[in-house]
């Protein structure tokens, strides 16, 4: 029945640490397994320096030190727990807190720490079978103390995960809050002096390097719009792009825009990496726009809005547009007007509204005014091409043959594609 029990339902932390029984089976292999824990934990170190991947790591006795000294508390642990019960293992799991709070502080990755736990987990379990005995009760008694173990285990590698995510989000969120304020200050030309380039280098923004500033916005593919606010998995994406960790990457959401600091030469390529990943995980697209380079504190406001300019005109066939040189005078002279749209005829708005019409107009300015090419586009036999544009003339009032009245068509494309659907 017990084993059913265990079966029917998950244990609590509580109901794990707090098994205290043990029977005599059970304690004599505790009471061997203790007697051979030095050899035990020189054991698990050796498999997990051999197996465990961590970056950097180096292969030397500090390190397999430090290695014993984890499979050792992990062991006595897994005993004071299958002997002692809760206050014990309440304990011992704090204890699991603290150290995944202060790797984390320490950037050590966490996936190489569960997979320490996790060879600490089997080779518990290796040991608990060489400690058995022979007889039917041992084999028993070892059985039940692996049912534990599992459940130890899991505590443990759930406690830690669990902490290491927290305190890493908690330090994350203080640290883009504290970047966003640094954004707030520049933008407002707070002339803050030595102790306003001091902060700004300490979150990641050196004032003597050159940057490049990018805002990004992620459009939902499905709903073919933007999102009001940058996702929150945009900012690790674009990091994991530059090569470089959430941490020290300086990219933040403000408002409803991401702001990201890059370095000059590959910030393309950068933006390039970011959409195809939000593309491929999140059927997103990105769109960016980039000014720069540029150094100093002073020269970020301008970047900004050079940059904000470019994103204005960004689109899915033009995704990242950098600033002067990838902007169209014309398209931002027809951008800049605001009350432009109202100057529009009511002609030219309803044939600009019309989707064949306005579509054979587009691929015809596409086609540098070449009726085939254009046709071939379109999939439509050029005399159809040439009628839908002999409509838009007669409706328009605009021939399409003058250099003026087609510059007029054009600006009104511009101005009216800026302007909501329920206004054309």
């Amino acid at each position: 029945m017990h084993g059913l029990d265990r079966a029917a339902r998950p244990a609590s932390n509580a109901e794990v640490l707090g098994e205290a029984g043990v029977d005599r089976g059970e304690r004599e292999i505790l009471d061997r397994m203790k007697a051979l824990a030095g050899q035990v934990t020189a054991e698990m170190a050796d498999v997990m320096l051999a197996e465990v991947a961590v970056s950097g790591m180096v292969r030397d006795a500090p390190a397999k030190a430090e290695l014993r000294a984890l499979a050792r508390q992990y062991l006595d642990g897994f005993v004071v727990v299958a002997q002692a019960g809760t206050g014990q293992g309440a304990g011992m799991l704090a204890e699991v807190r603290n150290l995944a709070a202060q790797r984390a502080r320490r950037l050590v990755p966490l996936a190489p720490q569960l997979h320490s736990l996790l060879i600490a987990q089997r080779e518990i379990l290796t040991a608990i079978s060489r400690a058995a005995g022979a007889d039917a009760h041992s084999r028993s008694a070892a059985l039940a103390l692996k049912a534990k173990a599992f459940d130890y285990g899991s505590t443990v590698i759930t406690t830690l995960a669990d902490a290491y995510i927290d305190t890493v989000q908690g330090e994350l969120a203080e640290l883009e809050a504290a970047r966003r304020g640094l954004v707030d200050a520049l933008l407002a030309g707070t002339d803050g002096g030595p102790e306003l380039a001091r902060r700004a280098t300490v979150l990641g923004f050196d004032a003597e390097s050159p940057h490049v500033v990018a805002l990004v916005a992620v459009d939902d593919r499905r709903e073919r719009q933007p999102y009001p606010m940058p996702p929150r998995w945009a900012i690790p994406a674009v990091a994991r792009a530059a090569g470089r960790t959430q941490r020290t990457a300086f990219v933040i959401a403000r408002d409803t825009e991401l702001i990201a600091l890059l370095e000059p030469g590959a910030h393309r390529e950068v933006l390039q990496r970011a959409g195809a990943d939000i593309r491929q995980a999140r059927d997103a697209a990105l769109r960016a726009g980039i000014a720069g380079p540029f150094t100093g504190l002073a020269e970020f406001a301008g970047a900004y809005e050079q940059a904000r300019r470019a994103l204005r005109h960004t689109s899915a066939d033009r995704p990242v547009l950098e600033g002067p040189g990838d902007l169209l005078l014309f398209d931002e002279l027809a951008a800049a007007s605001g009350d432009a749209a109202e100057l529009v005829p009511a002609a030219t708005r309803a044939v600009l509204s019309d989707p064949p019409l306005r579509a054979a107009l587009d691929a015809f300015i596409a086609a540098d005014l070449n009726v085939a090419t254009a046709a071939k586009a379109l999939y439509l036999h050029p005399n159809s091409l040439r009628y839908r544009l002999w409509r838009i003339t007669k409706c328009t009032g605009r021939d399409l043959r003058k250099v003026s009245d087609l510059l007029e068509l054009i600006a009104a494309c511009r101005v009216l594609d800026g302007t909501p659907a329920t206004d054309c």
